[in-house]
């Protein structure tokens, strides 16, 4: 027996009981959609942070060439004196390969690298406002370093620019 005095209430309570499959159905349908679109939008935050990590990189190795640059001393380019190295000499330097992203071992010590290819190019500045004055030069010199780089069939570049003057 029910513990219901009147049998009529005691069936309309128990049908109540639980959920249609159609409710369970809709149910099961929204979470998938919040899953999928969950799944998804992660994937893509995920992508953008690769990005945003390669591009850093890139910055970081142009950024190194740039202070190398602006540390070569003594630059004295009206006594001849161009630094200890050969890299302010005006024109286009060789192509460098240089690695902007390293991947810690992964799975069975597997790792996979981004590499970039970077050029220095250097150019003398022209004063055309100090041309009646013999002599009188600002040595001024440029310098344009730019890096490439390819990810998922996508081509990247970033490119920084430095000025420098005799330090004298």
């Amino acid at each position: 027996m029910l513990p219901y005095s009147n049998p009529l209430i005691a069936r309309h309570r128990l049908a109540e009981g639980g959920f249609t499959l159609v409710e369970v159905l809709v149910a099961t349908v929204l979470l998938g959609l919040l899953a999928g679109s969950s799944i998804w939008a992660l994937s893509q935050a995920n992508n953008y942070a690769s990005i945003a990590r390669l591009y850093t990189g890139a910055q970081t190795a142009a950024q190194n060439q740039v202070d190398y640059l602006m540390a070569d001393s003594p630059f004295n380019p009206q006594n001849g004196e161009l630094g200890t190295t050969s890299e302010w000499t005006v024109g286009t330097s060789s192509i460098q390969t240089v690695s902007i992203y390293a991947e810690p071992a992964g799975v069975n010590g597997n790792t996979h690298s981004v590499t970039a290819q970077m050029v220095t190019t250097i150019a003398k500045v022209p004063d055309p406002a100090i041309t009646n004055a013999p002599g009188a030069e600002l040595n001024l010199y440029t310098a344009t370093v730019v890096v490439t780089y390819s990810y998922r069939s996508k081509n990247y570049r970033v490119q920084l620019n430095a000025m420098r003057a005799s330090d004298v």
